[in-house]
């Protein structure tokens, strides 16, 4: 376990990233309100976490960094974010978040999560496999579409930080776009549903995205006690369903949910709202009857 109290000669990186949270705490000081990243109205500063929290049940298992981290919330839409990532490079994303510890605070990234990833697609694409061309943004080291090609299934992977493996055929073709655990990660949401509009069809479209909302969890009580408001997990951008629906129109899709899929939401393009809701339904029975029946094969999905 790092020691956050260690000399400076043994915490690499550390002196940078605490001058760069002072320069962070200073702006806040300077300007307590900033625009909204998805709606423009004003967002405050909302509560403070440690740099090392994470979604491990355990919260901190690297220990205290000791660098705060401020979190705002919209006044209109509910969004809440951070911005101390902002300007931060893809080396500096390198260095400090998904580097070799990451494993420690996501143990299931590598795995276990590209095959659930794989097995959801499958169940929601049921019948749907001839006419899909699909593209996993944000997939990682391409588990994910390399488990649905063995399967069968045209399907790429894009990641600006880790795998990009893109058929040039494929290209402006993508008719599902699937983003599992991404847009948290997301320090600029609409700029990240930009990415994946500019690869996929102009025609019928569906954005298959997989992310916690916060609704009825984080309130004025209980601040940003939730596990899942988590920097060191690289979670900068924690969404309400108002702020899903918000980027969704303002990139001319339709955004459909439906309860009780908290983690799950699906924008549309040329789709009716019931064909979705009824997919959703249908890949959710798919899931439950397979986990009784133990009927998952071992080559996933």
């Amino acid at each position: 376990m790092t020691d956050p109290w260690a000399p400076p000669e043994h915490r690499p990186g550390r002196d940078e990233l605490l001058d760069h949270a002072v320069a962070r705490l200073q702006a806040t000081r300077d300007r307590p309100a900033a625009p909204c990243k998805i709606c423009g109205q004003p967002a405050e500063p909302f509560d403070m976490v440690d740099f090392h929290k994470s979604c491990d049940r355990t919260l901190y298992p690297l220990g205290l960094a000791a660098i705060p981290v401020i979190y705002r919330r919209c006044s209109a839409c509910a969004f809440i974010f951070t911005d101390f990532f902002d300007q931060f490079t893809a080396g500096q994303w390198r260095a400090h978040v998904y580097n070799a510890d990451y494993a420690k605070v996501d143990p299931e990234y590598l795995g276990v999560r590209p095959r659930g990833n794989a097995r959801d697609i499958v169940s929601f694409l049921a019948g749907r496999r001839r006419e899909t061309i699909g593209l996993d943004y944000g997939g990682g080291e391409g588990m994910t579409a390399a488990l649905l090609r063995e399967n069968g299934w045209a399907f790429d992977s894009y990641d600006p930080y880790a795998t990009t493996e893109l058929t040039p055929e494929f290209a402006g073709r993508y008719n599902f776009c699937s983003a599992f655990e991404v847009f948290e990660h997301s320090p600029d949401p609409a700029g990240s549903l930009r990415q994946i509009l500019q690869r996929a069809s102009p025609d019928e479209l569906t954005v298959y995205i997989g992310t916690g909302t916060h609704d009825g969890i984080v309130t004025d009580e209980t601040r940003l006690s939730w596990w899942y408001v988590a920097p060191r997990n690289g979670h900068v951008s924690i969404y309400s369903r108002r702020s899903l629906q918000i980027l969704a129109q303002q990139a001319g899709l339709r955004y459909v949910g439906a309860w009780p899929f908290r983690g799950t939401h699906v924008l549309t393009r040329g789709i009716g709202d019931g064909a979705v809701r009824s997919r959703l339904v249908g890949a959710k029975l798919v899931r439950q009857a397979r986990t009784v029946l133990h009927a998952w094969p071992k080559t996933l999905p």
